[in-house]
């Protein structure tokens, strides 16, 4: 009994030693998430705060387990079943739906930043996102530079030197006028007076990037749900072994943490 009751608590306080770092993770993926601000995409609220209460009661219910499973404590580890075997519930409701849904959703992100015509009055924080996004993959706008209006940043304008600049880049004038940027019939800029910027759409690898979240998130909620599972089940067979314990025994504890039970006969029937 001593060596179950013994290997049983480690598997708890293991279990829930990866729940606490799973809602962490979680926690600070919606923190992440949150700092984007995409205000336009559809949901992106709602997921951002379905990740950080997820990821606070996960880290919460973990630290309740771990001292019902160190103390071996019968109330502490009852109420962490009953609260982690709902949370499990929602938490697979959640994914389920989310699952069937992902086509949907697929479409929705997609319509939905096809909808951000102008990215001039976003966000200072999503268009500071965007700038290194077109800085490191090279592209300009959601859809092409005219997203930016007359005001284009530096991300978007072509290296003197680019590799390519003829096919992947397109001349604009160098004083960005908005008449000239709308009015496609336009008399043309001479090339003195001419810049480089990125053809291609910052949208597509945008759009592929919230994906890309999504399925990470999913793969997080699964991978949580299964350990919850394994968490709940330890932890009421710890809970059984204590409960089920002589009334004539006590238990005490070495320097090296082994459980040690004493025949306490005072207590005996």
């Amino acid at each position: 009994m001593a060596k179950g009751s013994t290997y049983t608590r480690g598997l708890c306080i293991v279990l829930n030693v990866l729940l606490a770092i799973f809602g962490v993770t979680l926690l600070l993926f919606g923190i992440v998430a949150n700092s984007v601000k995409a205000a336009s995409l559809e949901g992106w609220t709602q997921g951002v705060f379905l990740s950080v209460g997820f990821g606070l009661a996960t880290i919460l219910l973990s630290i309740l387990g771990l001292y019902g499973a160190y103390k071996e404590q019968v109330l502490p580890l009852l109420l962490y079943s009953i609260f982690m075997a709902i949370e499990f519930t929602v938490l697979m409701v959640l994914a389920i739906i989310a699952t069937l849904a992902q086509p949907q959703l697929n479409r929705e992100i997609e319509q939905s930043f096809g909808r951000m015509t102008s990215l001039y009055d976003t966000d200072e924080v999503f268009q500071r996102e965007i700038n290194k996004l077109q800085q490191k993959a090279q592209c300009c706008g959601l859809n092409d530079y005219t997203d930016w209006k007359d005001a284009i940043p530096h991300s978007c304008f072509c290296p003197p030197a680019y590799p390519g600049r003829e096919d992947k880049c397109v001349s604009v004038p160098k004083i960005h006028n908005t008449e000239w940027i709308r009015n496609a019939h336009s008399e043309p800029a001479s090339p003195e007076d001419t810049e480089y910027v990125y053809k291609m759409g910052c949208g597509p690898i945008l759009t592929e990037y919230a994906k890309n979240c999504l399925r990470i998130l999913l793969g997080i909620l699964f991978t949580l749900a299964t350990i919850e599972v394994a968490a709940v089940i330890a932890v009421l067979l710890l809970w059984y072994k204590i409960h089920t314990r002589s009334p004539g025994t006590d238990f005490s504890r070495d320097n090296n943490s082994r459980t040690k039970y004493e025949l306490q006969p005072d207590k005996m029937p």
